[in-house]
Parts: C-alpha cells; structure tokens; sequence
C-alpha cells in the first residue's frame, strides 16, 4: 500500500475527529453528557442508514465480525459520554490530552493480543504519551494548590 492510499484519509480523519472531540465541548454546557451522547449517535445512525442507502444496502454478516462491532458501539459509547462527563466538569485542555492516550492503548492492546511487533520509536512515542500526562496532572495539582 502506497503511502497516498493511506494518508489523506488518514490526516482527514485526524481533523474531523480533532472537530469531533471539540463539538461535545460546546454541546455540554447545553444538555447533559448522557443527552447529548444520545442526539450524536442517533445521527451517526441515520449518517450511517443514508450511506448505506447510498451504496445500495450490501451489508455483509458475519456472527463474531457483528458481535465484535456491536461491542465497539457499546464500549465506545461508554467512553464517550465519560468522555462527555470529563468536558463538563474540567477543562477541555485535560480532557482532550488525556482521552487522546487511546491509541497507546490499542496498540498495547494489538501487541499483547495480536502479537503485533512495536519499533522504538512508537515504544518512545507511548513512555512520552504517558509522561505528557503525568505532566499535566502535576501542572494541575500546581494550579490547585496555588490558588
């Protein structure tokens, strides 16, 4: 796979997701966590019904491929109105560095359950992640304890 297949919709999903993990920001000072994770996923539902509209409704089945999706629409559900509960009541600047530590835990995840090879670099890239938090809460701790 050429790096051109892969990067463009890569960097546009780095930006709408970058949109994405704003929005809820501004929609939480309105409605409650739980709400407004409700109005969200009812539209990525019916964003989702018209695509497949669009594509003719070819919906392939597969009984494991189903139920592991139905456990990402779950979990992922969860972590965002937890996600959502975080924006309400901190800044959005600890919120979104902390929750942006997820990828470090699918790798993780990928490496201890797929046996997927990490280099250096993104061994270096999660210790660096890691301590980007402890960073943060000890500069919050400073914030807390000077006011």
């Amino acid at each position: 796979m050429t790096s051109a297949a892969w990067f463009l919709p890569s960097i546009l999903a780095v930006i709408l997701w970058g949109v994405s993990m704003f929005l809820p920001k501004l929609a939480v000072r309105r409605l409650p966590p739980f709400h407004m994770t409700i109005y969200s996923y009812s539209f990525f539902l019916l964003g989702s019904i018209a695509l497949q509209a669009f594509y003719g409704f070819q919906i392939g089945f597969d009984l494991r491929g189903a139920a592991l999706a139905m456990s990402v629409g779950i979990i992922g559900g969860i972590a965002q109105i937890l996600y959502n509960v975080s924006l309400r009541v901190s800044s959005m600047t600890y919120s979104v560095v902390i929750t942006s530590l997820y990828p470090a835990v699918a790798t993780l995840l990928a490496f201890f359950i797929l046996n997927e090879a990490l280099t250096v670099r993104q061994i270096a890239g999660i210790v660096l992640g890691i301590l980007s938090l402890i960073l943060m809460v000890k500069a919050s701790d400073k914030k807390t304890d000077d006011a």
